[in-house]
């Protein structure tokens, strides 16, 4: 009798090892992706809570994570799935599948290395089972040990395949062992088990037995990536050809921009480039083509001569444009010749030997070259500003004049020598010129700015007492002799030249309380689209009297310079104003 409950009860353990292995899934199964991660997964969750209770961790602590592979349908749930009465899959179509894996026990082993409290001890023992998600049907179980540093683990057995790990009993042995320790209830539990597994079999049977209605579909063939198109090839070549292209232009472009800065600023190397290549009118025509006519004619016309470059821009356009590669070829060697001939004749600056003149004032200007020469005094005058070169011409005869202005016009033909030594005598001269504050002081000029600070009433005593004191300065003087009052009197053609060349704030600020005459002289002078809004500004302003003041001067000042230009009679004018202001008085 109690071999044949061995039997028995072996083969009911047997069933219940075995009933993983069958292809249906119960619900109670746990599906994961990966064992390895779930054991990570499970270790990390773990010892977090260990290092809280072991802020030292002095523990050792491993997880184990036993299963199985399983075939879940793709995009169905892990549990198991059921079909619709009278609904089966389409002939030919293929049922996707993923390889997962069945949880069928989970152990840990955690050894402490430290005396814990009862306390922590059932802290771990209550929360390690709850982050492993532990279930009792599967057999998991936890191992938890306190030893010492040194010494091994009591009472433990070894996981399978693991060093000292007890070896398993036989089957029959290991059933029998644990069918002594039932009951009746675990004998009731145990016969309800084994005639539920027996009609699960029987079905079981049933469904393998039963003909398919339907071939199993082929399984899928292996994933192979796609062959790029024709199309897609050729674009990738076309897209690759555009930009090497591109880059053949921007170094084309470089290359024409190094060969044109050198060409301008140092024309003799492009002289001796021209030269080099004069058996070679091939690479000047491609040269001539990748600078293009308007840069070849301004570096290159006047090393080669008009003759020989008309010729070269005429066979150039009578021949086809060479391409990028071409002119870039050209262009390099070009490049390197100058860079050579650079490297040769380095360039030498030469300093300005009339550079102390601009350390002169005007009035020092005029006192150094009062006793040179004619052709002396030229050559200093073209050295300095045109403004102060017009005042000093001025000064001297009308003959002088136009022999100075005939030398200036000559000058390319004078020898560098010839100027060099003149520069050096004359800055040797300038050490024992006077100081400014003494030669600047011009009695012309100084008078008529003096009158134009004066009454109208001062002014016109002056004008007309000088005469009979000093002809030849009341002549000066008249020519340059202006004041604010006589503007109604310029004529109606020349004021424009005078308002409209100096800034409209300035104007706006000299009205400021003028009279209605002169207000509405200088505004006529304008557009007529600027006139409102130089009305409306002026009647809004509001400047102080020195600001109008200076502006009036200012506006005086512009017409003794167009009068000095000779653009302006101003002696007309000032008698035009004499005359009205005398018989008025």
């Amino acid at each position: 009798m109690k071999t044949l409950t061995r039997i028995v009860l072996g083969l009911l353990l047997g069933l219940l090892a075995a009933a993983p292995l069958l292809p249906a899934q119960t619900s109670s199964e746990q599906i994961v992706d990966s064992l390895d991660a779930q054991q990570r997964r499970i270790e990390s969750l773990i010892g977090d809570r260990l290092d809280s209770v072991l802020p030292q961790r002095n523990y050792v602590m491993r997880a184990f994570v036993i299963g199985r592979k399983v075939n879940v349908p793709r995009g169905a749930a892990p549990q198991g799935s059921f079909e619709l009465p009278g609904f089966r899959p389409s002939p030919g179509q293929a049922v996707l599948a993923d390889e997962k894996y069945a949880i069928e026990q989970v152990v840990v082993r955690i050894v402490l290395n430290d005396q814990l409290p009862p306390e922590s001890l059932q802290y771990l023992r209550t929360i390690v089972p709850i982050l492993a998600d532990f279930r009792p049907e599967r057999g998991d179980r936890l191992d938890l040990q306190v030893v010492p540093p040194g010494k091994k683990p009591e009472g433990e057995a070894g996981q399978p395949g693991q060093p000292g790990a007890a070896p398993p009993l036989p089957f029959g042995q290991a059933a029998a062992e644990q069918a002594s320790k039932f009951g009746l209830t675990e004998w009731v539990i145990v016969g309800a088990v084994m005639f539920l597994v027996l009609v699960g079999l029987v079905a079981l049977l049933v469904v393998m037995l039963r003909p398919r209605a339907q071939a199993a579909p082929p399984p899928l063939p292996a994933y192979q990536p796609m062959a790029p198109t024709q199309r897609a090839i050729d674009v990738s070549k076309a897209n690759e050809e555009e930009r090497k292209a591109q880059e053949q232009v921007r170094y084309c472009e470089n290359l024409k921009g190094s060969v044109v800065k050198t060409l301008f600023g140092r024309p003799e190397l492009g002289k001796d480039l021209v030269q080099a290549w004069q058996s070679h009118q091939d690479k000047l025509g491609v040269l001539v083509n990748a600078l293009g006519p308007t840069l070849s004619r301004q570096a290159l016309l006047p090393q080669m001569g008009v003759a020989r470059y008309k010729d070269m821009e005429e066979a150039v356009r009578s021949e086809d444009p060479p391409g990028v590669e071409e002119q870039i070829g050209v262009l390099r060697d070009a490049n390197l010749f100058l860079i050579g001939r650079e490297l040769e004749k380095p360039e030498h600056i030469r300093p300005d030997p009339f550079a102390f003149l601009d350390d002169l004032s005007r009035g020092q200007v005029a006192h150094l070259v009062k006793d040179e020469p004619v052709k002396v005094k030229a050559i200093v005058l073209s050295r300095i500003k045109p403004d102060d070169t017009a005042r000093i011409l001025e000064t001297l005869p009308k003959e002088v004049q136009l022999e100075i202005a005939v030398n200036i016009g000559n000058f390319q033909s004078l020898p560098l020598d010839m100027l060099e030594g003149v520069a050096l005598d004359l800055a040797e001269k300038a050490r024992h010129v006077p100081d400014s504050r003494s030669v600047d002081i011009e009695g012309p000029r100084t008078l008529v700015d003096m009158m134009g600070r004066t009454s109208p009433a001062t002014s016109l005593y002056l004008l007309q007492s000088m005469k009979s004191k000093d002809r030849k300065l009341s002549e000066q003087v008249e020519k340059r002799f202006m004041v604010f009052d006589a503007i109604p009197l310029v004529p109606d053609d020349l004021l424009p030249l005078v308002v409209r060349t100096i800034p409209s704030a300035v104007v706006i600020q000299a009205m400021q309380g003028a009279a209605q005459d002169i207000q509405r002289k200088v505004i006529l002078a304008f557009p007529e689209q600027a006139r409102p809004g130089l009305v409306n500004s002026i009647k809004a302003a509001k400047f102080d009297a020195a600001t109008v003041d200076e502006a009036r001067r200012q506006l005086v000042g512009r017409f003794q310079t167009l009068a000095e230009q000779g653009r302006i009679d101003l002696k007309a004018i000032s008698d035009a104003w004499r005359a009205k202001s005398s018989k008025a008085s």
